[in-house]
């Protein structure tokens, strides 16, 4: 499958695409306003798009189109009205000319690179509510946290399961993720010249605009595993497999349609053979939110909760904050 069809198969890549249209549709002053709630409008908007202004874009404006359509990633929930006006073959193939032009411009040429291994930054957001941490950003010891974590994964998925014998038609929401999320897990992503660290405004779901942001250092040669698309991800999660069928049943099923034997990686396993996992930014507009059929398991998987460009370092011992000796 070409790089444009497997970015209009993903529901962020179809929203990234359209935000793009949105701001060089022929009559745009500017990149805001609200897209059409029905196809017809959609199709409107799409049709005035100068193709030749996206590839006149800035790298800032093409990102805060794509921070637009991360923001707005769910996967515990039904795709909106908007992302269900994307995905018809109509509209899908009114956005095809957009992801080209896109994925030609000159800004694009990194979104396949590996992860940048002299450019990586921790980033801590301001809590809407209770405000900074007031912890010092550094690289904690990740100690036993996946061990915990693939406990609780698998307490939870009992659960679920007496949940699901209990009442088969129980809809009940769970988790919806398939981050290694663990105590001593880091996230980090690089920076972009004159932008800073992406992971300070390409978030899922955002809750602040505010951050503090601290470069790291990577010591040694860590084994990074690189994510670049639907089939390196199912690649991951079938060598690694963790069975989740109770536990995601439900809010899989409400983001991608279809009831599935769920499979996550189990994080720990990976940790043995990799210290970190990297998500290239084309991976986040081809891979996330969708059904990926499983070849060595009866099953599939979802990619959810990423951020493009991400790495999570399941080991603690090739990281650190600048300035500071490896753990």
């Amino acid at each position: 499958m070409d790089s444009v069809a497997l970015v209009l198969g993903s529901p962020r890549g179809r929203r990234f695409c359209a935000n793009v249209g949105h701001a060089c549709r022929a009559s745009a002053s500017n990149s805001g306003g609200h897209w059409p709630q029905s196809p017809e409008h959609a199709l409107e908007v799409l049709g005035a798009v100068d193709i030749r202004a996206i590839a006149e874009m800035s790298e800032l404006e093409i990102l805060h189109c794509l921070a637009y359509a991360v923001d707005c990633a769910r996967y515990w929930e039904p795709p909106d009205e908007e992302d269900l006006i994307f995905v018809r073959p109509d509209v899908a193939a009114a956005l095809r000319p957009i992801a080209g032009a896109l994925l030609d411009s000159p800004h694009a040429a990194w979104w396949t690179e590996p992860i940048d291994r002299l450019n990586q930054n921790l980033v801590e957001k301001r809590n809407p509510i209770y405000g900074w941490s007031g912890l010092p950003l550094r690289i904690y010891p990740t100690k036993d946290g996946l061990e915990q974590w693939r406990d609780e994964a698998l307490d939870t998925e009992r659960r679920f399961l007496e949940y699901q014998i209990e009442d088969p038609d129980r809809n009940i929401g769970g988790e919806w993720w398939s981050t290694p999320f663990a105590n001593g897990t880091t996230e980090t992503t690089r920076a972009r010249d004159g932008i800073g660290a992406l992971g300070v405004f390409l978030e899922e779901d955002s809750s602040s605009n505010e951050a503090r942001v601290q470069p790291v250092r990577i010591y040694g040669a860590p084994r990074i595993y690189e994510i670049t698309g639907p089939q390196n991800w199912a690649n991951l999660v079938d060598t690694y497999p963790l069975p989740v069928p109770a536990s995601r049943r439900f809010v899989w099923y409400d983001t991608t349609g279809e009831y599935r034997d769920w499979f996550i990686p189990d994080w720990v396993s990976v940790a043995a053979d990799y210290d970190a996992i990297h998500l290239t930014l084309m991976a986040y507009l081809t891979t996330p939110g969708i059904a990926i059929p499983l070849s060595a398991n009866s099953g599939a998987t979802v990619l959810a909760g990423w951020d493009p460009d991400a790495t999570f370092w399941l080991r603690s011992n090739n990281i650190t904050v600048e300035g500071e000796p490896p753990s």
